[in-house]
Parts: structure tokens; C-alpha cells; sequence
């Protein structure tokens, strides 16, 4: 089991400061040690909350970030007013709508090694770590992974240490098989619902070691209880893989840790 980071320190609605760090306090000492995050997340908040709430802790915990996607010009500029533009969405919904749609809208994509080579360079310094666990691209597209940008330097990276490995976040199947084509792959992300059609291929990448993270299980039906549960499940019924877990409340992780344990997973000594 692990924990999705994408809400932390966001200005609609995330978990932020002294909260965000007892959400993640609280995830380890229910026995969560993965938490998967990126560069973008809250424009890079996720990563220094992450930081700091491990700073003490860092060899406890697995920590998965990712680059690739990146912010344009007006969407950088916003940081700089980030507070006060999140207290204003939270009083006026129009304003907040706005913000959610333009949240929406595709990201520009740049795998090239100039720009992760700084991303993950900047991602070292917000998780307050040498070494980042497994990084993965963002989002690319099945041309994007044949075309391979990128893959050296990650590859030095991995061998200078301050990547235990890399991987790639896919959000369709054909990306997904490019991807599992790649020799060094060392961990895959995938929505649950698009795995089967990558069975045999996701059987033979975990036989070799490879870690297979599974997102987006409730699928637009989180508000079924007995869907999230079934979908826990079928989760952890893949060997070897990691259910990620994408909440900002410490009670809903906590029902999903029970139906975690339903389905057979044991707690991990934190």
C-alpha cells in the first residue's frame, strides 16, 4: 500500500502545512512506507511536505517522484501569489472553477536530460534527500518512450546513486507496452483499470524484479463502499505490486487500510 501525494500542499482543497504532515505521519505509523509524488504536485509543495515529515526518517520510507510535465509561464507566475489566491478560490467558487479547469488542461511535456537532470536535481532539494527511490517520467506517450530522450542520463543517474531506479507513470496501454519494452525499466505506474490488457507483459516485468504501481483504483466510484473494497483487492491480487492510495484524509486512508488487510496485506514494520 502506498500513498498518493498529488493533494498535498495544492491550493483547491489539498492538505497543507502542519496537516498534510500528520496525514504523512500517520500513513507510517499505520505501515505505509511508499508515497509517491512530482514535481508539479502543488507546484513542488508535495515534495517539501514529504521532506520535511521524513527529514528524520528518510531510510523508513520509499519515496516516488516524477518529472516531465511542466508549468507554463502563468502557471509558474502563480506561485509567487499561491496563499492568497487559495484563500480567495475558497471564498469565491467562480474564481475556483477557473483554477480547477485550468488544473485540467494538459501540461507541456519535456523529457529531454537538460530539463530532468534539473528537475530532479530541484526534487533532491525539496524531499531533503541524496537519492530519490524511484523516479519516473510523467504521463509520456508511446512515441515519446520509443524515441527514448532522456533514458541515458537517468541510467547515470541510477549508477551515480541518486536514483535507486527509474521507471515511467503511463496513462494509456500503448504507452504502458512501450514502456515495458525498455531494458533497465525498473518500475511501471499504471491506472488499475488499463493493467489487464498488459498482463502478460506486467507478469513477466515483476517476475524480474520490476515494481508495479497501480493508481486511480476507485475509478469515479469512490463513493461505494464495496466498490473500494473490491478494487483494493484486485489491487494487491497482483504480484508485486503497490495499491496507491490518493487521499488528504487520514480517516478514508484508514478504511482503506482495512480493506487492505481484508484482502490479505500485513502491515510493514515502521
Amino acid at each position: 500500500m502506498g500513498l498518493g501525494c498529488s493533494r498535498l500542499g495544492s491550493t483547491l482543497g489539498g492538505a497543507r502545512g502542519e496537516a498534510a504532515t500528520r496525514l504523512l505521519r500517520h500513513a507510517l505509523e499505520r505501515g505505509v512506507t511508499l508515497f509517491d509524488t512530482a514535481d508539479i504536485y502543488g507546484q513542488g509543495e508535495s515534495e517539501r511536505l514529504i521532506g520535511a515529515a521524513f527529514a528524520a526518517d528518510r531510510d523508513r520510507v520509499t519515496i516516488v517522484t516524477k518529472a516531465g510535465q511542466r508549468f507554463t509561464q502563468a502557471q509558474r507566475a502563480v506561485t509567487l501569489v499561491k496563499r492568497p489566491l487559495g484563500m480567495l478560490a475558497r471564498a469565491l467558487p467562480g474564481l475556483k472553477r477557473g483554477i480547477a479547469a485550468r488544473r485540467a488542461a494538459p501540461l507541456p511535456r519535456d523529457y529531454s536530460p537538460a530539463h530532468l537532470q534539473r528537475s530532479i536535481e530541484a526534487s533532491l532539494k525539496r524531499l531533503r534527500t541524496e537519492r530519490i527511490d524511484l523516479f519516473l517520467l510523467h504521463s509520456p506517450d508511446a512515441a515519446a518512450i520509443a524515441a527514448g530522450q532522456g533514458i541515458g542520463m537517468l541510467e547515470g543517474l541510477r549508477q551515480a546513486g541518486k536514483l535507486g531506479g527509474w521507471g515511467i507513470s503511463v496513462d494509456d496501454v500503448e504507452a504502458g507496452r512501450a514502456a515495458l519494452r525498455l531494458a533497465g525499466l525498473a518500475g511501471l505506474q499504471i491506472p488499475l483499470e488499463l493493467a489487464p490488457a498488459l498482463r502478460p507483459e506486467i507478469a513477466a516485468f515483476t517476475g524480474r524484479g520490476g515494481r508495479l504501481l497501480l493508481r486511480e483504483l476507485f475509478a469515479g466510484q469512490a463513493s461505494d463502499p464495496a466498490h473500494r473494497g473490491a478494487a483494493i483487492a484486485a489491487a494487491l491480487a497482483w504480484p508485486g505490486a503497490t495499491a496507491l492510495i490518493g487521499t488528504t484524509s487520514a480517516n478514508h486512508l484508514d478504511e482503506a487500510l482495512g480493506h487492505a488487510a481484508a484482502a490479505g496485506w500485513h502491515r510493514r514494520s515502521a
